[in-house]
């Protein structure tokens, strides 16, 4: 393993895409946003039955620690303003979690997990209050329990009828759309990244199968493990970004992109299909690609070599996103063909590097329709040297 700390010193920052427009923006006629008002009591309610849904990808529920959690009850117990909600309404009428996912953890926590009626009860512990301000009285209260263990009911009741205002985001909106919103209401606090938001958008088989590419219980993503050094963490879901990069591109091609790249990932992600036989042969398709990768570069797969004595460079997206897609649509035999040149090849992507215009592509701006399409067609030209 190498010696990187943090999670962006395992990849190489995408620099310069901060001033990429968008070329197709979408239509604010289709903006479809509407105010209700619920108690926290109906919310709590709609927990209990999975009409509001936590997405379990989008983003670890429980970063808030017990202090916060607890604050954020005392909150309610006072009747504090509480920051507006906003959920995601779906095909289905259940309610996705858009801004307020900690907020809605925190409840969860402490009042589902905590009620004395266990079917309705987490996997984990019960929050137990603690670090209150003002109401210092109910440090080291649950929600329920025997006297002087759970919450009084008459300070259960003023938590449930707190009133929260909600925009709720009704469903049909277009999905460009619902990113540009989460986008823009998640500039505090802990930032949703775009994968997150992608993920919130695209729960379900989509996810799963993106989930199936870089997960250690699967081949598939055992070897993008490996490929990879185990160097893209998967807490704010930096592994799941480097599937739906493959996926955008393996599926759509590069032909068809359009600034900017969050965007372009939300209409791969939307591409993928559902039958069941091209989900197995795209896994299988990225498994192969992600061990060809390994075998020809060892540890240096998808970092720029600059020489044959380059090593422990940072990851680079652009790399991995021409890699990864160009090797899982080999054949057999130009594989075969591809391994038994590996050195020259190895030699060849070196040299590629020195050729200012593909440099540059990987480098800064990556995604410019420009960079895009230069990156694509140099690593190509050099690829099909080598099997054809």
């Amino acid at each position: 393993m190498n010696n990187y700390q943090g999670e962006e010193d395992y990849i190489e920052p995408e620099e310069g895409n901060e001033h990429i427009k968008i070329e197709n923006p979408f239509n604010p006629n289709d903006i479809n946003i509407n105010i209700v008002t619920r108690t926290i009591g109906q919310l709590i309610d709609m927990l209990r039955y999975d009409e509001i849904i936590i997405p379990p990808y989008q983003r670890l529920p429980n970063l808030w620690n017990v202090k916060q959690k607890s604050r954020f009850i005392e909150s309610l117990m006072l009747n504090l303003p509480i920051p507006l909600f906003y959920f995601d309404e779906a095909e289905d009428k259940k309610w996705r979690v858009i801004d307020g996912l900690q907020r809605m953890s925190a409840l969860e926590h402490f009042v589902l997990s905590g009620s004395k009626d266990k079917t309705i009860s987490g996997n984990e512990t019960a929050l137990v209050l603690d670090n209150l301000e003002f109401k210092t009285e109910y440090n080291g209260r649950k929600w329920d329990g025997k006297e002087g263990e759970g919450l009084p009911r008459d300070i259960q009741r003023r938590i449930e009828v707190c009133q929260v205002t909600i925009n709720l985001i009704q469903k049909g909106t277009p999905d460009e759309v619902k990113y540009s919103i989460f986008s823009r209401i998640n500039q505090g606090g802990i930032e949703l990244k775009a994968q997150e938001i992608r993920t919130a958008l695209f729960q379900g088989y989509k996810v799963d199968f993106l989930k199936k590419l870089i997960s250690s219980d699967t081949t598939a993503g055992r070897s993008f493990i490996l490929a990879t050094n185990a160097s893209v963490p998967s807490r704010r879901q930096e592994d799941l970004d480097f599937a739906t990069r493959f996926i955008s591109f393996y599926i759509l091609g590069y032909e068809k992109y359009e600034p900017d790249m969050d965007l372009f990932q939300i209409k791969g992600t939307k591409s993928i299909p559902n039958e069941t036989a091209m989900l197995d042969n795209i896994c299988q398709s990225f498994q192969e690609a992600m061990q060809l990768s390994y075998d020809i570069f060892g540890q240096d797969a998808f970092r720029k070599i600059t020489n044959s004595d380059s090593r422990w460079t940072r990851i680079n997206k652009a790399l991995f996103e021409v890699m990864s897609v160009y090797f899982a649509k080999l054949n057999p035999l130009e594989k075969e063909k591809l391994l038994s040149k590996r050195n020259d090849f190895k030699h060849g992507f070196i040299e590629l590097q020195r050729d200012e215009a593909f440099w540059n592509a990987i480098t800064t701006g990556t995604a410019s329709k420009d960079s895009v399409r230069k990156r694509h067609e140099l690593f190509k030209e050099l690829l099909n040297k080598f099997i054809k």
